[in-house]
């Protein structure tokens, strides 16, 4: 307990209608304090977008190095909207402990959630540990937060760390050929250059000031704090709990451990706790785990009149079969004729989560959203990227819905070839093709493209860059010379391509959801479902025997790479490239910036 918090915050924490236990009260032990009833939400680890997360035994998150079960972000909205509703209930406790992530478009949707329990009468408190930029803005928009006295504050702004490979490849003789349109197309830089461009890093510094400003702006507000003083905070980044608390970032500090007490204590009131249920635990039961690992998982049938959410998430690649991590052409293009030609779905909400990929995937998968457009309301929202082929899939003339944080744009495209020769003599390797002619060795790993192929093969890029910018300029309606103009690669942050024309709303997926709601005239009370459904665990024995690139892409997802990565350090999606080509390997024109370029908050 903290006697001296009760002074400094009592006061202004009071639900309407408690009372204060005054000295006469406590001598003569009568207790007129009102009773209140908490809503606890003990918000640990990462989440995901897709609802029912972790309920079931994930073979591929422990084969691919899982470091546990993610934890289903729209259930937690859910239970937020249920709590806010709930009469009985007077108060919200958010316990950000440590170690729980979330993206900035889910922090955008926390913070309007929270907003509106506000709003309807709950008093809203946040306890932090150790609090970083993303939590500290969730908390902000709370009436209290509360640190612990052992936590910290580490309030950084977003940063990118691309990792350039040409000096290692002059080195060990592994050299890049590149064809691109897009001067700005940063996915081949750390490949042609040993550090980035100057035009590229300034593009990106911009693109990370408007990230930065919904942060700056969301903590400030909830603060009370002027816009400058933040920023200048976050140019500080480290906070001592003491520290955070005389800046006014936090109200007050408890012990460690104290978090049913302290909340009491600025109460000032008898407390009834009501928590999320747990499950009840079963006994180990290893026949039960392994045909867990062997039975498909059947997806729930939809509703008369129901809205679906369709995610389309990972990189963009060509296949027939559905891999882990990946949006793969046909199985998504599937998914999409289903929901099409189900008369129980009246309209989708596709919510995109991409750095792109594959050209040609990115095209089948927009011309079957385009068809499921003819049938059905269609409106598109953007998580936290959407960019090259990402931004390509939502070109069908539909309404976009992004939040701040999102990354989108990347209108761009390149080509690139990796050749180890050099390298592979310095090992005592070499390859001694038989061919009829040039072309037929043009990918083959130890050369690398001589200028008659790079023209050949810049000509194939130039034609998927025009309809790209063809596939823009009609979706958006806008003249192609001014999607050119905003195009080569540029990334862009949400509000920028609000102000650019390339969306046409800042809003959370809710908003998307009720902007479907509208266009097909139903009720707020209509069902939303999810699709797909949850992962087949077979699919990761399917991957493994199938040998091919989307396996290859997949199988770098190692524990080893999850470490640096949380670091800081994203080597896959450079492995993915080096590990990508083969002389039996085809050309592949990519919409794809690089995925390691996700800000850092």
């Amino acid at each position: 307990m903290i006697p001296s918090l009760a002074l400094v915050l009592s006061a202004a924490l009071m639900l309407p209608g408690s009372a204060v236990t005054t000295v006469d009260e406590a001598n003569t032990g009568t207790d007129t304090r009102t009773n209140t009833t908490v809503r606890l939400f003990v918000l640990e680890g990462s989440w995901t977008d897709q609802p029912d997360a972790g309920q079931a035994f994930d073979i591929n998150s422990i084969l691919m190095g899982g470091g546990g079960p993610t934890r289903s972000f729209p259930d937690l909205m859910s239970a937020l909207a249920t709590a806010t509703a709930d009469e009985e209930i007077d108060a919200l406790a958010l316990d950000l402990g440590a170690g729980t992530a979330f993206t900035i478009p889910q922090v955008s949707r926390l913070c309007a959630a929270i907003e509106t329990a506000r709003a309807a009468g709950k008093n809203c408190i946040a306890w932090l540990e150790t609090g970083n930029s993303s939590l500290l803005t969730v908390a902000s928009s709370c009436n209290s937060i509360i640190m612990t006295r052992t936590g910290g504050l580490d309030f950084n702004s977003p940063a990118m760390m691309p990792i350039h490979f040409k000096n290692a490849m002059d080195l060990f003789g592994v050299e890049a050929s590149v064809i691109r349109v897009g001067e700005f197309k940063g996915a081949v830089e750390p490949f042609m250059l040993p550090q980035m461009s100057d035009h590229l890093r300034d593009h990106y510094r911009a693109m990370l000031e408007s990230l930065n400003q919904y942060i700056v702006n969301q903590v400030a507000s909830g603060r009370s704090l002027d816009a400058d003083k933040v920023r200048e905070f976050q140019k500080l980044r480290i906070f001592t709990p003491d520290q955070a608390l005389e800046e006014g970032l936090v109200d007050a500090l408890a012990d460690h451990g104290t978090v049913e007490e302290t909340i009491e204590l600025i109460l000032d009131s008898t407390v009834e706790w009501k928590r999320a249920r747990k499950k009840r635990s079963s006994p180990f039961n290893p026949i039960q785990i392994f045909t867990e690992m062997f039975s498909p998982k059947r997806q729930k049938s939809i509703p008369d009149d129901s809205i679906v959410v369709l995610h389309l998430s990972g990189q963009i690649v060509d296949g027939d079969t559905a891999t882990p991590g990946s949006m793969v052409s046909e199985p998504a293009a599937n998914e999409i004729d289903a929901l099409a030609d189900n008369d129980s779905v009246a309209a989708v909400v596709v919510r995109v989560d991409s750095p792109g990929g594959s050209a040609t995937a990115s095209e089948v998968i927009r011309v079957a959203l385009e068809e499921l457009a003819r049938k059905k309301p269609v409106v598109y929202s953007m998580g936290n990227l959407a960019a090259s082929g990402g931004y390509w899939i939502t070109c069908t003339g539909r309404p976009i819905y992004a939040t701040e944080g999102t990354i989108t744009g990347s209108i761009g495209v390149f080509g690139m070839k990796l050749s180890f020769g050099p390298a592979l003599e310095r090992i005592g390797i070499h390859l001694d093709p038989v061919a009829l002619d040039d072309a037929a060795m043009m990918m083959f790993p130890d050369r690398p493209w001589n200028a008659d192929q790079i023209d050949r093969l810049q000509a194939t890029v130039d034609d998927v860059y025009d309809d790209f910018i063809t596939r823009v300029a009609e979706s958006r309606e806008m003249d192609p010379g001014r999607v050119r103009s905003i195009a080569g690669g540029r990334v862009w942050s949400g509000q920028q391509a609000l102000d650019l024309g390339l969306i046409d709303a800042i809003g959370s997926l809710d908003d998307a959801v009720a902007h479907a709601r509208r266009e097909a005239k139903l009720g707020a009370d209509s069902k939303v479902v999810h699709r797909p459904g949850p992962a087949d665990p077979m699919d990761i024995f399917k991957m493994l025997g199938g040998g091919d690139e989307k396996a290859i892409r997949s199988l770098i997802d190692l524990p080893a790479l999850r470490i640096l990565a949380a670091a800081g350090v994203d080597l896959s999606p450079y492995i993915a490239r080096l590990l990508s080509h083969s002389p039996n390997s085809g050309f592949t024109v990519e919409a794809r910036m690089p995925v390691d370029l996700n800000p850092r908050f």
